[in-house]
């Protein structure tokens, strides 16, 4: 028999049973559980935090994800634009396909 609760309705069962415990049951299991503290907890609530999940529809402003390109930095002079050849690394970086020509 296993015991998951003082519960009477969960108490005890036998050894074919599946139960389902009550939420009560559940809610004791989880008091403890790793929220947020790391990439692998086991429970992540959503936000921009590094541990928080973010929401299918973020769209990373900074309010519920990082901003899209928080760390990256534009360099070079704009008078030769050389600006453009960096705008174009941190898109290459990002996944972009560069087939500029010259």
């Amino acid at each position: 028999m296993s015991m998951l609760s003082d519960d009477p309705e969960t108490r005890s069962f036998g050894q074919d049973e599946n139960p389902k415990p009550s939420a009560q049951a559940v809610e004791d299991f989880h008091e403890n559980s790793d929220l947020d503290s790391r990439p692998e907890a086991q429970h992540h609530t959503l936000g921009a935090g590094p541990g928080q999940s973010s929401p299918g529809d973020h769209i990373h402003d900074g309010g519920d994800s990082e901003l899209l390109l928080l760390s990256e930095t534009i360099s070079g002079s704009r008078a030769t634009d050389a600006w453009r050849l960096s705008v174009n690394a941190i898109l290459v970086r990002l996944g972009a396909t560069d087939n500029s020509t010259a």
